[in-house]
C-alpha cells in the first residue's frame, strides 16, 4: 500500500473537494557506531538507497524531469541528517497539485543553517545546494524536519 498525502484547496473560491496525491514515507535506523565525523558503512549507504527510492517514485508518478534535482536534494538532506541528527532518519516524499515535497526527519531540535565552506572543504555546502536548487526550503517549528520543494 502506498502512503498518501491529502491536500485541501486553500482558495475559498474553489470547490471544497479533497484530492489525494501519492507519497512515500521511509525510515532508516542509525547505526550506533556512527558519529558526525565517521559514519558507519551502513549509514553511508543510505543516501544511495534514497536516490533509488526517489528515482523509482518519480518515474512511477510520471515526473521524470524532477529525478536529477530531487535525487540531489534528498541526498544532501539525508547526509546532513546522518551527520548532524540524533536518531533514526526518516524521508517523506510526496506530491501536491503543483510541487514535489521532500522532508527529512533527523530527531535533532538544532535548526540547520547554510554553511560557509572553505574552497577545499569536503563538507559544508549541502544547504547551499538546497537553496540554489529547491524552489523553497525550510525547517519544521520543532527543528526536527528539514523540507524542500520543487515545482512541476
Amino acid at each position: 500500500m502506498t502512503p498518501t498525502a491529502t491536500v485541501a484547496p486553500t482558495d475559498p473560491r474553489t470547490t471544497r473537494r479533497l484530492r489525494t496525491y501519492p507519497g512515500i514515507d521511509v525510515s532508516f535506523v542509525r547505526d550506533s557506531s556512527s558519529t558526525a565525523d565517521a559514519l558507519a558503512e551502513v549509514d553511508r549507504a543510505v543516501p544511495y538507497r534514497v536516490r533509488v527510492i526517489v528515482r523509482a517514485a518519480l518515474r512511477h508518478w510520471g515526473l521524470p524531469g524532477l529525478i536529477e534535482p530531487a535525487e540531489l536534494l534528498a541526498t544532501e538532506l539525508v547526509t546532513n541528517a546522518f551527520r548532524h541528527g540524533l536518531g533514526d532518519v526518516g524521508v517523506r516524499l510526496y506530491v501536491t497539485a503543483s510541487d514535489l515535497l521532500i522532508e527529512v526527519r533527523d530527531g535533532s531540535p538544532v535548526r540547520p543553517v547554510p554553511g560557509n565552506a572553505a574552497l577545499d572543504a569536503e563538507h559544508g555546502r549541502g544547504l547551499l545546494l538546497v537553496t540554489a536548487i529547491a524552489d523553497h526550503w525550510g525547517v519544521s517549528p520543532d527543528g526536527t524536519t528539514t523540507w524542500c520543494s520543487l515545482p512541476f
